[in-house]
């Protein structure tokens, strides 16, 4: 009777985890939708603020950033939260266990809203002047106030603290499978035999559950070219000398105005990187690749080593106002890209790390 109870409880507790772990990955696509929105829809506008006149400059900031200036000038933090936005709705699809998945996500909600109040706390402001039709000089000041896009960010971020909860509550309310010897997690399936062949008296079939080690090698490399993504607009090193001449290096190589300029170890550094997040996602790579993961980090850290010990530098020619010739060799020096590509590199030894425990793993339950 006991038995009896236990079979009718089952199919009641599954299905209320399962639609929790969906709205779990549907929301942080919610989330995402709203930060594409507001590459359109500004999140601070200073027209909205009295202080704003036709003559005067206005002041725009979107999910990118403030839209007045280029690419090369977005700040770290837009791009810092599209990258973990982005690994965040592609990694809910990939792992089986959502429990670490969903702290994650409930912390980078609270960071992302964070960030908002703090805009809105203090927001952009400016100081600008200049000379009207009749030669008179005016001037003001522009203070950004929040927009429509203000409500869609905090929506965003209520979605990815919302996603995270429900994630974690799908884990809580697992069914008693999960208090099982750990050998579950490798499951051997007997799949009763087909009617049109009978003699076949059925084929075993191993379903394996990736272990926290397993997540780790594969999410990991994702977060590595996460960090090279952002070295496109935080730079490596950065020297500006003059208005003339100056040294940039982004991970698209020394002062970037093409793609053409890519010197050959940059582009060995991207494809290593991205043949490492693609091969994790795609495929289950041999044992062998778990160990090229870790040389391709220890080889992309010294690679930047090498660069700090060797900076990039260029020779800036001039003439004072008195019309003697000068020149001096411009250096570049370390900027917050180091640390960036210092992240991404450990980001691959501990990859490569984590599937060598995670193949130790499997080995040791099959033998």
């Amino acid at each position: 009777m006991s038995a009896r109870k236990t079979a009718m409880r089952r199919p009641r507790h599954r299905p209320h985890r399962q639609r929790l772990r969906f709205a779990a990955r549907l929301l942080p696509i919610l989330a995402l939708c709203a930060w594409v929105i507001t590459l359109w829809v500004p999140v601070l506008d200073s027209s909205l603020n009295t202080l704003h006149t036709r003559g005067s400059m206005r002041i725009v900031v979107t999910s990118l950033g403030d839209v007045s200036r280029g690419l090369s000038d977005l700040d770290p933090e837009f791009v810092i939260i599209w990258c973990c936005l982005l690994a965040c709705v592609i990694s809910a699809w990939l792992v089986d266990r959502l429990l670490m998945w969903a702290w994650v996500t409930v912390c980078l909600g609270i960071a992302v809203l964070a960030s908002l109040i703090n805009m809105v706390a203090e927001p952009p402001s400016l100081m600008w002047d200049g000379q009207d039709e009749s030669g008179r000089w005016i001037g003001g000041m522009e203070v950004a106030s929040p927009a429509a896009g203000a409500a869609l960010w905090a929506i965003g971020s209520m979605a990815l603290i919302v996603a995270g909860i429900c994630g974690l509550i799908g884990e809580r309310q697992q069914s008693p499978d999960r208090f099982r010897p750990r050998i579950r997690r490798w499951l051997v399936v007997s799949s009763p035999s087909s009617p049109s062949s009978p003699s076949n008296p059925g084929r075993f079939v191993v379903r394996q559950h990736r272990t926290l080690a397993g997540n780790a090698a594969r999410l990991l490399p994702l977060l590595s070219l996460a960090a090279w993504i952002v070295m496109i607009w935080v730079p490596i090193m950065e020297n500006t000398a003059s208005d003339v001449k100056g040294v940039t290096l982004t991970s698209l190589g020394l002062n970037t105005t093409d793609l053409v300029d890519m010197s050959p170890g940059i582009l060995l550094a991207w494809s290593a990187v991205i043949l490492c997040a693609a091969t994790g996602l795609t495929m289950e790579p041999p044992a062998w690749w778990s160990a090229v993961v870790v040389a391709f980090g220890v080889g992309l850290y010294l690679m930047l080593d090498w660069i700090l010990a060797n900076p990039p530098s260029v020779r800036w020619r001039g003439e004072t106002s008195s019309g003697e010739s000068v020149n001096a060799t411009v250096s570049g020096f370390p900027a917050a890209g180091v640390n960036f590509w210092a992240l991404g590199s450990f980001m691959l030894i501990a990859a490569g790390i984590s599937g060598l425990i995670a193949q130790r793993q499997r080995r040791r339950l099959f033998r």
